[in-house]
Protein backbone atom coordinates (compact mmCIF):
# COMPACT_ATOMS: atom_id res chain seq x y z
CA UNK A 1 0.00 0.00 0.00
CA UNK A 2 2.84 2.38 0.82
CA UNK A 3 4.59 1.48 -2.43
CA UNK A 4 1.44 2.31 -4.39
CA UNK A 5 1.09 5.65 -2.62
CA UNK A 6 4.70 6.53 -3.30
CA UNK A 7 4.36 5.57 -6.96
CA UNK A 8 1.20 7.66 -7.27
CA UNK A 9 2.93 10.68 -5.75
CA UNK A 10 5.87 10.33 -8.11
CA UNK A 11 3.62 10.08 -11.14
CA UNK A 12 1.68 13.11 -9.98
CA UNK A 13 4.86 15.13 -9.54
CA UNK A 14 6.08 14.18 -13.03
CA UNK A 15 2.75 15.14 -14.62
CA UNK A 16 2.73 18.47 -12.74
CA UNK A 17 6.32 19.24 -13.74
CA UNK A 18 5.59 18.42 -17.39
CA UNK A 19 2.54 20.68 -17.37
CA UNK A 20 4.53 23.58 -15.88
CA UNK A 21 7.28 23.21 -18.47
CA UNK A 22 4.75 23.12 -21.30
CA UNK A 23 3.02 26.24 -19.98
CA UNK A 24 6.34 28.13 -19.70
CA UNK A 25 7.34 27.15 -23.24
CA UNK A 26 3.98 28.29 -24.56
CA UNK A 27 4.45 31.70 -22.97
CA UNK A 28 7.94 32.24 -24.38
CA UNK A 29 8.49 33.09 -28.05
CA UNK A 30 9.48 30.01 -30.01
CA UNK A 31 12.43 29.74 -32.32
CA UNK A 32 10.10 29.38 -35.30
CA UNK A 33 8.23 32.59 -34.54
CA UNK A 34 9.17 35.63 -36.69
CA UNK A 35 11.25 38.36 -35.13
CA UNK A 36 9.42 41.64 -34.77
CA UNK A 37 11.31 44.92 -35.11
CA UNK A 38 11.00 48.66 -35.41
CA UNK A 39 13.19 50.20 -38.11
CA UNK A 40 14.22 53.78 -38.83
CA UNK A 41 14.81 55.57 -42.11
CA UNK A 42 16.09 59.05 -42.93
CA UNK A 43 14.00 60.15 -45.91
CA UNK A 44 15.94 63.40 -46.30
CA UNK A 45 19.16 61.44 -46.80
CA UNK A 46 17.47 59.13 -49.30
CA UNK A 47 16.19 62.00 -51.42
CA UNK A 48 19.52 63.81 -51.22
CA UNK A 49 21.70 60.85 -52.19
CA UNK A 50 19.40 58.93 -54.55
CA UNK A 51 20.96 59.46 -57.99
CA UNK A 52 17.71 59.10 -59.88
CA UNK A 53 16.14 61.94 -57.90
CA UNK A 54 19.21 64.13 -58.46
CA UNK A 55 19.22 63.42 -62.20
CA UNK A 56 15.53 64.19 -62.52
CA UNK A 57 15.98 67.45 -60.62
CA UNK A 58 18.98 68.37 -62.78
CA UNK A 59 16.96 67.76 -65.94
CA UNK A 60 14.17 69.93 -64.59
CA UNK A 61 16.64 72.70 -63.74
CA UNK A 62 18.11 72.53 -67.26
CA UNK A 63 14.65 72.79 -68.79
CA UNK A 64 13.84 75.74 -66.55
CA UNK A 65 17.09 77.41 -67.59
CA UNK A 66 16.27 76.89 -71.29
CA UNK A 67 12.78 78.27 -70.70
CA UNK A 68 14.20 81.31 -68.92
CA UNK A 69 16.54 81.97 -71.84
CA UNK A 70 13.65 81.79 -74.29
CA UNK A 71 11.57 84.09 -72.08
CA UNK A 72 14.50 86.52 -71.92
CA UNK A 73 14.73 86.55 -75.72
CA UNK A 74 11.01 87.19 -76.02
CA UNK A 75 11.26 89.99 -73.47
CA UNK A 76 14.12 91.63 -75.38
CA UNK A 77 12.05 91.56 -78.56
CA UNK A 78 9.18 93.26 -76.74
CA UNK A 79 11.51 95.93 -75.41
CA UNK A 80 12.84 96.54 -78.91
CA UNK A 81 9.31 97.00 -80.25
CA UNK A 82 8.43 99.35 -77.41
CA UNK A 83 11.58 101.37 -78.09
CA UNK A 84 10.73 101.64 -81.79
CA UNK A 85 7.24 102.90 -80.98
CA UNK A 86 8.63 105.56 -78.64
CA UNK A 87 11.67 106.77 -80.58
CA UNK A 88 9.62 108.55 -83.25
CA UNK A 89 10.52 106.28 -86.14
CA UNK A 90 6.85 105.92 -86.97
CA UNK A 91 4.20 108.57 -86.51
CA UNK A 92 1.38 107.59 -84.21
CA UNK A 93 -1.80 106.80 -86.16
CA UNK A 94 -0.06 105.80 -89.37
CA UNK A 95 -0.56 102.27 -90.76
CA UNK A 96 3.06 101.42 -89.99
CA UNK A 97 2.67 102.53 -86.39
CA UNK A 98 -0.61 100.62 -85.96
CA UNK A 99 0.94 97.49 -87.45
CA UNK A 100 3.88 97.71 -85.02
CA UNK A 101 1.51 98.38 -82.13
CA UNK A 102 -0.58 95.30 -83.01
CA UNK A 103 2.59 93.24 -83.20
CA UNK A 104 3.62 94.46 -79.77
CA UNK A 105 0.23 93.53 -78.28
CA UNK A 106 0.29 90.10 -79.93
CA UNK A 107 3.80 89.28 -78.74
CA UNK A 108 3.03 90.56 -75.25
CA UNK A 109 0.08 88.18 -75.07
CA UNK A 110 2.23 85.30 -76.29
CA UNK A 111 4.93 86.13 -73.76
CA UNK A 112 2.50 86.12 -70.82
CA UNK A 113 0.89 82.87 -71.99
CA UNK A 114 4.31 81.24 -72.40
CA UNK A 115 5.48 82.38 -68.98
CA UNK A 116 2.36 81.15 -67.15
CA UNK A 117 2.23 77.86 -69.04
CA UNK A 118 5.89 77.09 -68.33
CA UNK A 119 5.55 77.98 -64.66
CA UNK A 120 2.53 75.71 -64.28
CA UNK A 121 4.24 72.89 -66.18
CA UNK A 122 7.41 73.06 -64.10
CA UNK A 123 5.48 73.04 -60.82
CA UNK A 124 3.54 70.00 -62.01
CA UNK A 125 6.71 68.20 -63.07
CA UNK A 126 8.44 68.94 -59.78
CA UNK A 127 5.47 67.58 -57.83
CA UNK A 128 5.47 64.44 -59.96
CA UNK A 129 9.20 63.91 -59.39
CA UNK A 130 8.75 64.02 -55.62
CA UNK A 131 5.68 61.79 -55.74
CA UNK A 132 7.22 59.17 -58.03
CA UNK A 133 10.46 58.96 -56.06
CA UNK A 134 8.58 58.83 -52.76
CA UNK A 135 6.41 55.95 -53.97
CA UNK A 136 9.50 54.13 -55.24
CA UNK A 137 11.23 54.56 -51.88
CA UNK A 138 8.14 53.36 -49.99
CA UNK A 139 7.99 50.24 -52.19
CA UNK A 140 11.67 49.46 -51.53
CA UNK A 141 11.23 50.02 -47.80
CA UNK A 142 8.21 47.70 -47.85
CA UNK A 143 10.24 44.94 -49.52
CA UNK A 144 13.05 45.32 -47.02
CA UNK A 145 10.67 45.39 -44.04
CA UNK A 146 8.78 42.33 -45.26
CA UNK A 147 11.98 40.35 -45.78
CA UNK A 148 13.28 41.07 -42.28
CA UNK A 149 9.87 40.93 -40.57
CA UNK A 150 9.77 44.54 -39.44
CA UNK A 151 6.44 45.61 -37.99
CA UNK A 152 6.92 49.31 -38.59
CA UNK A 153 9.44 51.67 -40.20
CA UNK A 154 9.57 55.14 -38.65
CA UNK A 155 10.87 58.26 -40.35
CA UNK A 156 13.61 60.05 -38.43
CA UNK A 157 16.55 62.42 -38.92
CA UNK A 158 20.18 61.46 -38.48
CA UNK A 159 21.15 65.05 -37.69
CA UNK A 160 21.98 65.49 -34.04
CA UNK A 161 21.43 68.44 -31.72
CA UNK A 162 25.19 69.00 -31.56
CA UNK A 163 25.40 69.55 -35.34
CA UNK A 164 23.82 73.00 -35.39
CA UNK A 165 23.89 76.26 -33.46
CA UNK A 166 20.76 77.64 -35.08
CA UNK A 167 18.10 78.18 -32.41
CA UNK A 168 15.19 77.10 -34.60
CA UNK A 169 16.96 73.96 -35.78
CA UNK A 170 17.92 73.13 -32.20
CA UNK A 171 14.30 73.32 -31.11
CA UNK A 172 13.20 71.14 -34.02
CA UNK A 173 15.85 68.53 -33.22
CA UNK A 174 14.94 68.49 -29.54
CA UNK A 175 11.26 67.98 -30.39
CA UNK A 176 11.80 65.02 -32.69
CA UNK A 177 10.22 61.69 -31.78
CA UNK A 178 13.36 59.53 -31.88
CA UNK A 179 15.64 60.62 -29.04
CA UNK A 180 18.03 57.67 -29.22
CA UNK A 181 18.31 54.64 -31.43
CA UNK A 182 20.46 51.60 -32.04
CA UNK A 183 22.31 52.22 -35.30
CA UNK A 184 21.54 48.65 -36.39
CA UNK A 185 17.86 49.50 -36.90
CA UNK A 186 18.66 52.38 -39.30
CA UNK A 187 17.90 50.87 -42.71
CA UNK A 188 18.61 54.05 -44.70
CA UNK A 189 21.93 52.96 -46.20
CA UNK A 190 20.65 49.52 -47.21
CA UNK A 191 17.61 50.91 -49.00
CA UNK A 192 19.63 53.74 -50.59
CA UNK A 193 22.23 51.31 -51.94
CA UNK A 194 19.53 49.11 -53.43
CA UNK A 195 17.81 52.07 -55.11
CA UNK A 196 21.05 53.41 -56.60
CA UNK A 197 22.04 49.96 -57.86
CA UNK A 198 18.60 49.50 -59.37
CA UNK A 199 18.82 52.87 -61.11
CA UNK A 200 22.42 52.48 -62.25
CA UNK A 201 23.92 50.11 -64.81
CA UNK A 202 25.01 47.58 -62.18
CA UNK A 203 22.76 44.63 -61.34
CA UNK A 204 20.61 45.48 -58.34
CA UNK A 205 20.39 43.29 -55.26
CA UNK A 206 17.03 42.62 -53.72
CA UNK A 207 16.25 45.01 -50.87
CA UNK A 208 15.73 42.03 -48.62
CA UNK A 209 19.34 40.97 -49.12
CA UNK A 210 21.35 44.19 -48.81
CA UNK A 211 25.09 44.48 -48.59
CA UNK A 212 26.07 44.76 -44.95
Amino acid sequence: MKRLTLLTLCLGFIVSLTANVSTTQAQQPGADQPKRNVGLIDMATLFKDYRKFSDMRDQLRNDIKASDEKAKSMSEQLQALQKTLKDGTYTEGTPEYQKLESQLISQSTQFEAFRKTQQRDFLRRESKIYKDVYMEVVAAVGQYASYYNYDVIIRFSRDGVDETDNAQELIQNMNRQVIWHNSKIDITDAVLKYLNQKYGPATAEAPGNPVK
